[in-house]
This record gives structure tokens, sequence and C-alpha cells, in this order.
């Protein structure tokens, strides 16, 4: 029995550089970083005083706790109205890489100061808790929240499932997006990441584990990187089984893998075998032994950079030095549970437009992760195949391999 051939028929974003994903790509080409000082919260004293933030208020936000709703909602308005299709709503499926949200600074703070402890006082949090509380509930906590307000905005009610894999949710959501289509479990999906950690305690958190850039720059591959630095947005694309009008799609998801590593929560395999599998699987599901461009994961760490390098070297063997490799974290920080959704709007530029990103922030590539680096602007050129990279905590990979487009349909 064929498999049915899953299209890219839309895509959206929302990111600290535009407001859609034509805004953002033009921007990432000119070579353009977000980075800046964060603004929300007083970060001094924190491990990393910048981000990738995206200022001012939030297209839709009326709530103001949970960022990560109208972010994905923008992002997949902006994917829906591209696509132009019409689905019934038990065959629409929607997939979702997304973390537990989290409230406010304010709300946080509140809560903290609320029992006026110590000693902890129950009375008193019972009474002075209660605005505080109001306002953190399970829409605004649950990894799930996202996935269904977007099932409620199109009235979806076939597939839903959040992926939570830290940073490889949102790749893993395209996965399991595509194998739902392959399956007949869904004739569209809606699929995607977010990432809204532009936030104190996730801040916090990633210094402690010593991955953050303490300069404040994210360089992913360059001789000088010292860690990551946290971005916040959304990247969602509608996938179906239809190329679309006269035959025109954007490309084609060919294949797609997932792997574990089964090593350490917080570091990858020393020899990349679970990435470099993840991405062999890939290929074999594409049916392609060689791409022309390689959307890394690209996270800018002493640690991951070199065995990604490594990794893709031993995926694509004497093909690795001719594909372009850019990470797209220089520009926009590490997007946590987004980032592998934005790796594949990436890809699905460079294989439906020709345009290869650059990677901001790279200008001396370490002798370790030597590659065909896209370094200052975009480069034009035909791409056949891009692989797409997300790699995250836990050793969980995903891999996804874009394709052009070719009849017949």
């Amino acid at each position: 029995m064929t498999r049915p051939r899953v299209f890219v028929r839309g895509v959206g974003a929302v990111s600290a550089l535009g407001d859609s994903w034509p805004s953002t790509c033009a921007a990432l080409a000119g070579g353009a970083c977000a980075i800046r000082p964060i603004t929300r919260f007083d970060a001094a004293g924190f491990p990393c005083t910048v981000a990738a933030e995206i200022a001012g208020p939030l297209p839709g936000d009326v709530d103001h706790e949970d960022r990560r709703r109208p972010l994905a909602l923008a992002a997949a308005r902006e994917a829906w109205r591209e696509a132009a299709l019409s689905v019934a709503p038990d065959r629409l499926g929607i997939f979702v890489g997304a973390e537990s949200g989290r409230g406010s600074f304010t709300t946080v703070r509140g809560l903290a100061r609320a029992a006026g402890g110590p000693p902890f006082d129950d009375d008193r949090f019972a009474v002075e808790a209660r605005p505080f509380a109001a306002r953190i509930d399970a829409t605004v906590i649950s990894p799930a929240a996202v996935a269904a307000a977007l099932a409620a905005e199109w009235g979806a009610v076939g597939p839903v499932e959040t992926i939570s894999l830290a940073c490889a949710s949102g790749a893993a959501a395209i996965v399991e997006a595509v194998r739902a289509i392959r399956l007949g479990h869904c004739d569209v999906a809606l699929a995607g990441g977010v990432g809204a950690d532009v936030d104190p305690m996730m801040i916090a958190g990633f210094g402690l584990l010593g991955i953050l850039s303490a300069r404040g720059v994210s360089c992913p591959f360059d001789a000088r990187r010292d860690g990551f630095v946290v971005g916040e947005g959304a990247a969602m694309i509608v996938l179906a089984t239809e190329p679309g009008p006269s035959g025109a799609a954007w490309c084609e998801v060919a294949g797609v893998a997932r792997t574990l590593d089964a090593y350490r929560l917080t570091a990858p395999e020393p020899d990349g075998d679970g990435a470099a599998r993840a991405m062999t699987a890939a290929l074999a599901d594409a049916g392609v032994a060689t791409v022309e461009h390689v959307q890394a994961h690209g996270t800018s760490t002493p640690l991951n950079d070199p065995i990604e390098v490594a990794a893709i070297r031993r995926a694509l063997g004497a093909g690795a030095d001719r594909a372009h490799v850019s990470s797209v974290k220089g520009a926009l920080g590490h997007w946590v549970a987004g980032a592998g959704a934005l790796g594949a709007l990436c890809a699905i530029e460079a294989v439906a437009h020709g345009r290869i990103l650059p990677t901001a922030g790279l200008a001396t590539p370490d002798a370790a992760c030597t590659a065909r680096h896209v370094i200052g602007g975009a480069v034009e050129a035909r791409v056949d195949a891009a692989l797409v990279n997300a790699f995250a905590f836990g050793g969980a990979n995903a891999c996804l391999v874009m394709t052009r487009a070719r009849g017949p349909w």
C-alpha cells in the first residue's frame, strides 16, 4: 500500500524579529539578531541578562499570564490563512510542542509573599493568595492548554496531541503529525511549537546548569561560544495530503524520525550516536541519501555543537561537506519547545525558495565544528532536500527531511 504524501500548505511564525514568517524570514536573511537586554523583569544578578524577547503586547493577549497561547494562535492563524483549506472537524489534527506554562513574575511573587512566613501562615495564605491563585489555573499551567486552544479555535475533533520533550518538542510534534496523516487518522494537521521562556525561573534554572552565555551572545559553532540565550516565539505549519491549487506546494515533509539517547538527562552521548541514528532514520524514511542543507539544532554550547557536527558527518558521510549548515539560534535565541518547529520553517524556506538562512553571531568557526557554514547573510542555492535537527534534555532526538514537491500528484 502506498503511503500518503504529506505536503506543507501554509506556515506562520511570531518572533522577536517579526509578527509573521515573511517579516521574520526577511530579517533573518539579512543577518539580523533580536537578542537584547531583558525588559520584562529586572534581570540584574541573573546568569544571563539578555534574551530574544518579544517587545510590547502580544497579539490577542488578554490574560497576560500564559504567553504561549497568544503566540501559538497568531502563528497558527497565519499558517491557516495561507493554507486556505476546508476540512471536516474530525479529519483535522492538532499537534503542538509545548512545555508547562507559568504565571507572571508578579503573580508568582505575590503567591510567595502571601503566607507571611516563616513560619507558614495557612490562614493568611488562604486569604491573601486567593487573587493570585485565581490567575493560575489549568489553562495557564497545563502543557496541553495550547493544543486545546488551537483545537477550540478550529473546532478540531480529530487527534489532538501535546508533545513535551524540551528542545525536541516542536520537531517531534511535526513528526507525530506526519505519522498521523500517513496512518489515516487525519487528512490535515496543524503542527508546530511554542516557547515562552523569557522567565525568571527558566533563566535561573538554565543558569544553574551552566548552559547560558555569560557574555550574552549566542554564536553557534563559533570558537567563542559559551552557551545559549533564551528566546520566545511560535512557529506553525499546516500539513495535508493534497499539494494545493495547480500542484503548488511549499514542499513535502518526506522523512521523519525520533530516537532516544538514554544517556544522561542534561548531556548528549559523547559520540552523538542517538542524534546520528535519528538523522539516518529520517533520511531513510524520505528515501534520500544526501541533502543540500542541514538546519542544525546548533545551541551555541561548548559541548553540543561539536557533537552535532560529528553526528551530521556520520549520517551524511561524504555528502556532509556539500551541505550548507546553519542554526537560527544566533538570531532568535533558543525557543526550547518551539525550537524544532522554527528550524522546520527555515528548512522549508530553503527548499521552497532556495534561500538558506545564515547563522547569526558566527564569525570564527571552531575547528571542532568544521562544516559548510552560512555566515553573514542568506545563501541562494537550489535545495532539493533539507534536514532539520532537534535534540533535547533526556536524549530525545527528532529529525525531519523536507524535499521539493514534485508531481505526479
